[in-house]
C-alpha cells in the first residue's frame, strides 16, 4: 500500500532549510509536498513532479478545495520547518482541519524572536513572540532539533518540552568528482595560502568583518575565498586585496572547488550562533580543518569531534587574522597535518550521514502519520481545484488587471512611436540642411585652396625670375628694368 505523504511547511527562503527539505524528499521513500508560506505569496510545490502551484489568497482563506486536494494527495502528517506567522498559521490550521499530527523542526533561533538572526539583536527571547511559537511547539507530536545546542535552548525556554536531536545528514562525498578550476581572476593573483568560507554569507555569518580582515591577511600572502557570495557582493571577483568571491555553486562541487582553490582552512566568523551548519559538514567531508566560534553548534561540534580550533568569543578582525596566520605558519605544520589526518577518517558522528537522518525521520512519519481517506479523483471538490489550477480562474482578477496594464502599455508605446516618427521627420530636415551647408562650405574651401595654389605658383615664378635677373650684368639689368617700366607706362 502506498505510504501517506508528508506536507512540509516552510517560509519563502532558501539556505539550509531548503537543502534539508530537498534532502528529505530525495531520501525518505514516501511522497512529499512543500508549502512555501510567506506574508504576501504562497506556493505549493510538488517536488517529485517539479510542479509549482501559486495559491490564490481567496483559496487559502476558504480552503475547502485545497483541503480536498491534500486529502487526495494522501497527506498524513504536517511538518513545520519555520516559525514566522504565516508558516505557523498554515501548519496549525491544516493539521486541525485535516485531523493530522504535527511535527515541528527547529532550524534556527527564530523561535525566540522574529529578528533573532540579526547580529545586533538581543539574545534573550521576546516574550510575546515566544508565547506564539511555544504554543505551536507544545501542540506538536514531536519537536526535532539538529543539534543539542538548539535542543537545549528550546527546552530552557519552553519548560517541559521534549526535543529529539536528529542531526542534518549529508550524502557521502563523491570520490569521482570531476576536477574544477579556480576562476581566472583568482588564478592571475593566486596567494600563497587560502582560507575558505562556504555559502551565502550575510551579517549573521560575519560578512562585515571580511572588509577589515581581507587587507590584513593579504599583507601576509593569505586570501579568503568565499565559495558562494556575500550580502554585499553577489558577482564573482575580488572584494578587496584579501577576499575573493567565487559565486554560485552546487553542493556536489564543494570538494572539487576546495581542491581547486587549495584551501587549507575553513573559517566561520559568525556573529550569531549556528544551529548546525551544513558548511561545517561539507568542509570536514573535504578534509579541511576549521576555525570556528565557541558559541552554538559550531563550538559544540568542534569540541566534540575535533576537526579544527575555536576562536576567542566575539573575535574581531585582528584576533581572527592572528589565529589564521598562526595555524598556517610552518611552525604549526605538524598540528595542521594531525587534524587533516583525523578528518581523513570518515566518522558518521562527526559528519552525520543522510541515510541515518532519513531512517530516523521515516520512523517518526510512520509513527505519527495517518492514512487519510483519499477522495475519488472525480469528486467535485477535487475536480474544482484541478480545473482552477488548469484554467487559471484562481487568478482571473489578476489576469484582467494584467490585460488592462498591457493595453495601457501598448497605447503608451504607440504614442511614443508617433513622437519618434515626428522627431525622425524633423531630424531628417535638419540633417538635409546641415548636409547642404557642409557641401557649400566644402565648395568654398575648395575655391580658397585653388586660389592659394595659384598665388603660390605666381610667387614661385616671380622668385625664379628675380633670381635669373640677379645673374645678369648690372648695366643689362638697368636696361631691362627701364624697358619694363616704359612698357607699363
Amino acid at each position: 500500500m502506498q505510504s501517506s505523504a508528508v506536507l512540509h511547511i516552510a517560509s519563502l527562503h532558501g539556505g539550509g532549510v531548503d537543502r534539508h527539505l530537498r534532502d528529505i524528499a530525495r531520501s525518505v521513500p514516501r511522497p512529499h509536498l512543500f508549502w512555501h508560506a510567506g506574508p504576501r505569496a504562497e506556493v505549493l510545490e510538488l517536488p517529485a513532479a517539479r510542479r509549482f502551484l501559486p495559491l490564490d489568497p481567496r483559496a487559502v482563506r476558504a480552503p475547502e478545495t485545497l483541503d480536498a486536494f491534500l486529502r487526495h494527495a494522501r497527506v498524513g502528517v504536517v511538518q513545520v520547518h519555520s516559525m514566522p506567522r504565516a508558516a505557523r498559521e498554515r501548519a496549525t490550521g491544516l493539521a486541525q482541519r485535516l485531523g493530522l499530527a504535527t511535527i515541528a523542526t527547529l532550524h534556527d533561533v527564530l523561535f525566540l524572536r522574529a529578528e533573532g538572526l540579526d547580529p545586533g539583536a538581543p539574545r534573550e527571547a521576546d516574550a510575546a513572540w515566544l508565547a506564539q511559537t511555544a504554543a505551536v511547539l507544545r501542540n506538536a507530536s514531536v519537536v526535532i532539533a539538529p543539534s543539542e545546542y538548539l535542543a537545549a535552548l528550546a527546552r530552557d525556554h519552553v519548560p517541559g518540552l521534549d526535543v529529539a536531536v536528529i542531526p542534518n545528514g549529508s550524502p557521502p562525498p563523491a570520490d569521482d568528482a570531476r576536477p574544477l578550476s579556480p576562476r581566472a581572476e583568482f588564478a592571475a593573483r593566486r596567494p600563497r595560502d587560502v582560507v575558505a568560507m562556504l555559502g551565502t554569507i550575510g551579517p549573521h555569518k560575519g560578512s562585515a568583518v571580511l572588509d577589515q580582515l581581507g587587507p590584513i591577511l593579504a599583507a601576509r600572502g593569505i586570501a579568503i575565498v568565499v565559495i558562494g557570495y556575500l550580502d554585499a557582493q553577489v558577482p564573482p571577483g575580488w572584494r578587496n586585496a584579501g577576499v575573493f568571491v567565487h559565486g554560485a555553486w552546487q553542493d556536489a562541487e564543494v570538494p572539487a572547488l576546495l581542491r581547486a582553490y587549495r584551501a587549507r582552512l575553513g573559517l566561520f566568523p559568525n556573529r550569531v550562533p549556528e544551529s548546525f551548519s551544513y558548511a561545517l559538514s561539507d568542509l570536514w567531508d573535504a578534509g579541511v580543518p576549521v576555525l570556528a566560534p565557541p558559541e552554538g553548534a559550531l563550538g559544540e561540534r568542534v569540541r566534540a569531534h575535533g576537526g579544527g580550533w575555536l576562536l576567542p568569543p566575539g573575535a574581531g578582525a585582528e584576533h581572527i587574522a592572528a589565529a589564521i596566520v598562526e595555524k598556517l605558519d610552518r611552525a604549526n605544520a605538524a598540528e595542521l597535518a594531525r587534524v587533516e589526518s583525523l578528518l581523513g577518517r570518515r566518522d558518521p558522528a562527526r559528519v552525520p550521514r543522510l541515510d541515518d537522518m532519513a531512517r530516523s525521520l521515516d520512523a517518526l512519519y510512520a509513527r505519527f502519520a495517518i492514512d487519510p481517506h483519499a477522495p475519488d479523483a472525480e469528486a467535485p471538490a477535487v475536480q474544482s481545484l484541478l480545473a482552477k489550477n488548469l484554467d487559471g480562474s484562481l487568478f482571473r482578477e489578476e489576469v484582467a488587471r494584467l490585460a488592462d496594464e498591457l493595453v495601457q502599455l501598448r497605447e503608451g508605446l504607440e504614442a511614443e512611436r508617433v513622437k519618434a516618427r515626428e522627431y525622425e521627420a524633423e531630424s531628417r530636415g535638419w540633417i538635409a540642411k546641415l548636409e547642404a551647408d557642409v557641401a557649400a562650405l566644402d565648395a568654398e574651401l575648395a575655391r580658397e585652396v585653388e586660389a592659394r595654389r595659384r598665388f603660390d605658383e605666381e610667387n614661385r615664378q616671380l622668385r625664379d625670375n628675380k633670381a635669373a635677373l640677379d645673374l645678369l650684368p648690372a648695366i643689362l639689368r638697368r636696361y631691362l628694368l627701364r624697358k619694363a617700366r616704359r612698357a607699363r607706362g
